[in-house]
């Protein structure tokens, strides 16, 4: 007898997460040096943290929705320390199970020229695969001293920019601004600083340090950039950091953890969307060598027209069975294909099968060896 394995074939699973404050205690603090207090003082008041760990499963075998409840090995960590923060710590306590799980209650402050930067660990292992995703989130608490004005970084962009590319522009420009109190800094006394989140070495890197970087383009005084969503890839994490200088030399400034900051990121994500097979008659003539359907798409809002960019139209054919299963083949690609009738079965007829699916994002073309494959011209060469 021979055999052979055959397995089920899942796209992979969607992961957003990130962290945010639980209560009406927010996640910064001021310090006034004259009275020596803090506002909002956590060893009274706790800060409490929820990181949030959400699943998309495009095959919908997993429900899609928070995971919190299933996430493994659950830690904090504070600061750069390697030891996770353990129950017997009296500055912390964090919850172990349930929907909330990972949360974490802080009751410690910061000091102004040391901020406290939490880092969260998880594990999520997709059930359908048994791939295990790892979860790298930190939170950075900053204490800003109320006796004096401090610089403060501010982006026209959203935290997260869902970017639907069958609607939306896929330019984006981001501005930077930096003001102390009402207004803005001098430029002369400041000096933005754009950098992405590496996740493939989960570290923060300057923009144009990487020759992947051709989906940002810096504008020439630094205050802006623009982004092209059409070639992030599934999602963009960014962040703008500030170097400020009161005697007027910016470049003198090292960035720290403390330095004036504003994080945000773009995600690429195509609605939920129906389509149908339109312009064919239940019968045809006898005799007719092809016929000319077409594929009809929409989402909750209507039609939906030049799609072919982003989506896939693909058809099949079958030659009718009076009993078992139907074998479909790929014929055609397209919104009006012209599908040849030789198929068909003299008696029983054919069947024409029609799917619509994501072509996901352009990207690198590179080979086995990680190497980008570049034109003659020595520019990348981007493929869907």
């Amino acid at each position: 007898m021979k055999t052979r394995r055959f397995d089920f074939n899942y796209r992979p699973l969607q992961l957003t997460y990130g962290i945010s404050v639980f209560g009406s205690v927010p996640g910064k603090q001021d310090y006034n040096a004259d009275e020596d207090t803090y506002t909002p003082d956590y060893t009274i008041t706790p800060l409490v943290l929820q990181p949030s760990v959400s699943i998309r499963d495009k095959d919908e075998v997993l429900e899609s929705g928070n995971v919190n409840a299933e996430l493994a090995n659950v830690k904090w960590y504070e600061g750069s320390s390697t030891s996770p923060i353990g129950t017997e710590s009296t500055d912390y306590e964090i919850i172990q199970d349930g929907d909330t799980k990972g949360q974490i209650k802080i009751k410690k402050n910061a000091t102004v020229n040391n901020p406290i930067t939490m880092r969260f660990y998880g594990e999520y292992v997709d059930s359908r695969t048994g791939q295990i995703f790892v979860i790298n989130m930190s939170y950075l608490i900053q204490c800003k001293n109320s006796t004096e004005c401090v610089p403060v970084l501010d982006v026209n962009a959203a935290d997260v920019t869902i970017y639907n590319p069958l609607k939306d522009v896929d330019i984006q420009t981001v501005t930077a601004s930096l003001r102390i109190g009402a207004k803005e800094c001098d430029t002369s006394k400041r000096k933005f600083v754009w950098e992405v989140y590496r996740t493939e070495d989960a570290m923060w890197t300057e923009v144009g340090q990487d020759e992947l970087d051709y989906d940002i383009t810096l504008s020439d005084d630094g205050t802006s950039c623009t982004v092209d969503r059409s070639l992030m890839g599934e999602a963009l994490y960014m962040r703008c950091r500030a170097k400020y200088s009161k005697s007027g030399d910016p470049d003198s400034i090292e960035l720290t953890d403390a330095s004036p900051c504003k994080f945000f990121a773009f995600v690429r994500r195509i609605p939920k969307f129906e389509f149908n097979i339109m312009g064919v008659p239940a019968n045809i003539p006898s005799g007719t060598p092809e016929i000319n359907p077409e594929a009809q798409i929409w989402d909750t809002n209507g039609l939906l027209d030049n799609v072919e960019k982003e989506l896939m139209v693909l058809w099949y054919t079958a030659e009718n069975k009076s009993a078992g299963s139907l074998t479909y083949k790929q014929v055609a690609e397209g919104i009006m294909p012209v599908l040849k009738t030789d198929m068909m079965n003299d008696t029983l007829g054919g069947m024409v099968g029609l799917d619509v699916v994501d072509r996901g994002p352009a990207g690198a073309w590179a080979d086995t060896d990680g190497s980008l494959f570049v034109t003659a011209n020595d520019e990348l060469i981007l493929i869907k």
